[in-house]
C-alpha cells in the first residue's frame, strides 16, 4: 500500500497558498528558518489589503485598521490579542520588531484605499501603492537580510509593480462595489468615462489604461532587475514572484487588456520549476 505524505501547513501558510499563490510559492525558496516569519509576513499583508473589500463604510474600515495597529501593540507588551496572524507575528517577533514601522505605514497605506477619490495621476496612485504594497515588500526583503539599498531599490519597484497588477486584478470587483481606483487622469488621457461600466461588464473601453498600467508595471519589473546581481542570494525568495507578475501580464496583454476577460491568475504548474531555475541561477 502506498501512503502519500501530507504537507501539514500553518495557518499563515495555508493562507497564503490560497489567497497569494505566487507568493506562497516563491517563499518555498527561503531559508527554511525564516519561511514561516515570511508566511506571516504575507497573510498579515492579506489581511489589511481585504479590509476594503469586506467594509461597505469607511468607518468600518478605519476600526478594523486600528484593530491591527493595536494588535501589534498587544504583541509588543507581550499581551496578544486573539488571532492566528497574530499568534504567528508574535512567535517570530524578534525578527518582526525591527520592521515595525514597516508594518504600520503598510497599515497606513491600506487605510488610503478606503478613500471614495481616486489618486488625481499616476504620481498619486504609486504613492499609494508605495506605502503600501511597497513597504511590505522591503520588509520581506529586510527579514531575509537584504538590508543594503540595492536590495531595497528592488524591492520597491517590485512592489510597485506587483501593486499595479494587483490593481488591475481586482477591477471588476472595485467596479461592481462602484469603486474606481484608478487615476482620473489617465481615465481623462484615454476619453474612458466609468460610470456604467461594471454593469456592461465589459472592459474593452478601459483597455487603453490598463495596458498603460501593465506598461509601467513591466518597466518596474525591468527597474527591479537591475540590481539582481547585488541583491543578496538569501533574499532572492523575497523577489522571486516577480516572474509570475511577468506571466500574469503577458496573458492579460493576449486578453488585449480587457480587465474582465477571463485571464488565468493563479501560476500554472510549471511554475514551481520556473522559479526553482530562477532562484539557481540568482534570478528573478
Amino acid at each position: 500500500m502506498v501512503v502519500k505524505a501530507q504537507l501539514q501547513l500553518s495557518h499563515c501558510a495555508a493562507e497564503v497558498r490560497e489567497h497569494d499563490p505566487d507568493r506562497y510559492l516563491a517563499t518555498l525558496f527561503a531559508p527554511p528558518e525564516a519561511r514561516e516569519a515570511l508566511f506571516a509576513l504575507y497573510a498579515f499583508d492579506h489581511e489589511i489589503a481585504r479590509v476594503r473589500h469586506v467594509v461597505r463604510e469607511p468607518m468600518a474600515g478605519l476600526v478594523r485598521f486600528q484593530w491591527w495597529r493595536e494588535a501589534l501593540d498587544g504583541i509588543e507588551a507581550n499581551k496578544p490579542l486573539a488571532h492566528p496572524v497574530v499568534a504567528a507575528m508574535q512567535a517570530h517577533w524578534a525578527r518582526f520588531a525591527p520592521l515595525r514601522p514597516r508594518l504600520d505605514a503598510a497599515i497606513d497605506g491600506r487605510e488610503l484605499e478606503l478613500s471614495a477619490d481616486p489618486p488625481v495621476d499616476l504620481v498619486a496612485l504609486e504613492r499609494r501603492l508605495a506605502a503600501g504594497c511597497g513597504e511590505i515588500a522591503l520588509a520581506a526583503v529586510e527579514l531575509l537580510g537584504g538590508s543594503d539599498e540595492r536590495s531595497h531599490a528592488a524591492a520597491r519597484y517590485l512592489g510597485l509593480a506587483r501593486g499595479l497588477t494587483r490593481l488591475v486584478q481586482a477591477l471588476p470587483g472595485d467596479l461592481g462595489q462602484e469603486r474606481m481606483r484608478l487615476p482620473s487622469a489617465l481615465l481623462d488621457r484615454h476619453e474612458v468615462d466609468p460610470k456604467g461600466l461594471a454593469q456592461a461588464r465589459d472592459g474593452r473601453a478601459l483597455a487603453p489604461a490598463v495596458a498603460a498600467l501593465a506598461a509601467r508595471a513591466r518597466t518596474h519589473l525591468h527597474d527591479a532587475r537591475r540590481y539582481r546581481r547585488e541583491v543578496p542570494r538569501r533574499a532572492l525568495a523575497a523577489l522571486l514572484h516577480a516572474s509570475l507578475l511577468d506571466r500574469y501580464l503577458r496573458r492579460l496583454g493576449r486578453a488585449g487588456h480587457d480587465p474582465f476577460a477571463p485571464v488565468v491568475v493563479r501560476p500554472g504548474a510549471t511554475a514551481p520549476l520556473e522559479l526553482l531555475g530562477r532562484h539557481l541561477a540568482g534570478r528573478y
